[in-house]
């Protein structure tokens, strides 16, 4: 493994532990497939008919097939078209989510690229209504589509909203020599694509416009948009996109192909299939529980850098970076962090004491960071370890993978896109999570904005709601989301981001006093190339 990457494979496990942080519970699934008044609805795409659910305000179609199952020989391979079907295929229940190693709320499966349809009642093929396509997080580890219940979105701002599963792990992310070629390091990424690719083809039979995409996810799933708003085979299947609290510029993001490779070849060899010859058929054939297994969280060991995407392959064949300086997109953007994202990892650390003491914490910094930058890290945040450590952890986190990413995409595409930006600060957003010893008030938190955008408190703590100021705050991010979905601009109120503050969401009507970059010492992290 190379040093430098080590940061991102801890971030990326921690974030799959808690699994992002605002999935819904554990065996929810969308309210539209057990609400007692809904009704069969039938739609009719390329690959054959399809019977959804339609309830008195939103259409569902669920399980789709995107593509041909991933499996066997397919496995280890770019996805292909699905077979099509005779007759009427059931679509009013979840499909499998792809394998894990952290529980889904349903059957999982290596058979599991499919994808839900949510629109507005009344949608039908011509009514080309702007399409939203959700990319779930979940550290590139774990997940599920069926995890988030669009259909408020959908319904209140009058688009369509799809959500893809997707490859997950070594799955979907595995780099070995034996396996160069299409897909190497990023079959995952491919799934996406290739969901991109079937709204184009199929999303007008439920009533949306295949010319007003809006590609939108959050931590991984924004680190996936954050790709495929770099690669041009991608960024012609979809108009704007939306990259909440992550990014692919961040240096610990992706992975390069010899580290990616490093980490493959140890993997083969621990499962037994180290000889050169024969380790692909050896990976292909063997059982995905097995292989899910083998993704160890070690430090320094494959299961941590090997599933960030690689690059140096046919989809990213550069850092993202290079390749916005080659070719500057010209799609509307909109991206932007929580106060606090930080705050949910210290606070999951806390539990296990590991930042109650000066030597906690920096081993702490220290393995997040590349071996060069921990004595200045830890100098540049002394302040705020003097008072907490939990405190000084949580805006390492926050500043240098969330915050601060926002101004290094700007600065690297913003004159040639039409860009927003915003910080999420809500001090009192409910959590799942309760205040663990020695951390500060859990606060904004990592993913905390997602059930404002899609309007489901309850997916962040139960029994939770919102207050009444919460709730005219969801309002609003939702209104900002699905005005971007139909014009490219969050609402004229909201102006382009020139470089300094971005547009504040909280309960609060004023925003923090001190400049963004200042709060998140920014410049401090730019010098790092960050």
């Amino acid at each position: 493994m190379g040093v430098r990457n080590w940061g991102a494979g801890a971030l990326l496990a921690l974030m799959g532990l808690i699994g992002a942080g605002c999935d819904t519970l554990p065996g929810r699934v969308p309210h539209l497939v057990t609400a007692k008044s809904a009704e069969p609805i039938l739609v009719t795409i390329k690959d054959g008919r399809l019977r959804g659910l339609k309830t008195p305000d939103s259409i569902a179609f669920l399980g789709i097939p995107y593509a041909a199952p991933p499996v066997g020989d397919a496995r280890f391979r770019p996805p292909q078209p699905p077979p099509p079907w005779e007759g009427v295929r059931d679509a009013t229940a979840i499909g499998p989510a792809c394998f894990s190693n952290m529980p889904s709320p349903g059957p999982t499966s290596e058979d599991c690229l499919n994808l839900n349809v949510y629109a507005p009642n009344g949608a039908v093929a011509g009514t080309s209504l702007p399409v939203m396509v959700w990319i779930h997080g979940g550290g590139l580890l774990r997940g599920t589509a069926s995890q988030y219940d669009p259909s408020d979105l959908a319904r209140e701002q009058n688009v369509v909203v799809v959500a893809p599963n997707y490859r997950l792990g070594a799955l979907g992310f595995l780099a070995h020599p034996a396996l160069r070629g299409p897909g190497e390091g990023a079959y995952g990424l491919l799934d996406q694509q290739a969901a991109l690719a079937w709204v184009q083809e199929n999303i007008a039979a439920f009533g949306g416009d295949p010319g007003r995409v809006t590609l939108f996810g959050e931590s991984a799933g924004a680190l996936s948009v954050c790709s495929h708003v770099a690669v041009p085979e991608s960024r012609a299947l979809f108009d704007a996109a939306i990259i909440q609290s992550g990014s692919c510029t961040h240096p610990d993001t992706t992975v390069p192909q010899a580290d990616a490779e490093a980490g493959g070849l140890q993997m083969a060899a621990d499962l037994g299939c180290g000889a050169p010859a024969t380790a692909a058929d050896c990976l292909r054939a063997l059982s995905p529980g097995r292989l899910v297994r083998a993704q160890s969280w070690r430090r320094g060991h494959v299961g941590q850098d090997a599933y960030a995407p690689m690059t140096g392959g046919d989809v990213l064949p550069a850092p993202p970076e290079v390749l916005f300086a080659e070719q500057k997109p010209d799609l509307p953007i909109l991206m932007g962090n929580n106060l606090n994202e930080g705050r949910l990892f210290s606070n999951i650390l806390s539990y296990s004491w590991a930042l109650k003491t000066r030597g906690g914490y920096e081993r702490r910094v220290r393995r997040m960071m590349p071996s060069q930058f921990g004595d200045q890290v830890l100098a540049a945040y002394e302040d705020l370890a003097e008072r907490s450590y939990a405190e000084a952890y949580a805006a390492i986190l926050t500043d240098s993978h969330f915050a601060c990413p926002v101004l290094t995409l700007h600065r690297l595409i913003g004159a040639q896109a039409a860009f927003y930006a915003y910080e999420f600060n809500d001090p009192n957003a409910p959590s799942r999570i309760p205040r663990a010893p020695f951390a500060p008030p859990i606060g904004s938190y990592h993913a905390a904005e997602i059930a404002y955008v899609f309007q489901r408190p309850w997916a962040l703590a139960s029994p939770a709601s919102f207050t009444d100021e919460q709730w005219a705050l969801a309002d609003r991010m939702q209104a900002h989301w699905g005005r971007f979905a139909y014009t490219g601009a969050p609402g004229t109120e909201w102006p382009a981001f020139d470089g300094g503050d971005p547009q504040w969401l909280s309960p609060e009507v004023t925003g923090d006093a001190q400049q963004f970059a200042l709060r998140h010492r920014c410049d401090f992290w730019h010098a790092l190339g960050y």
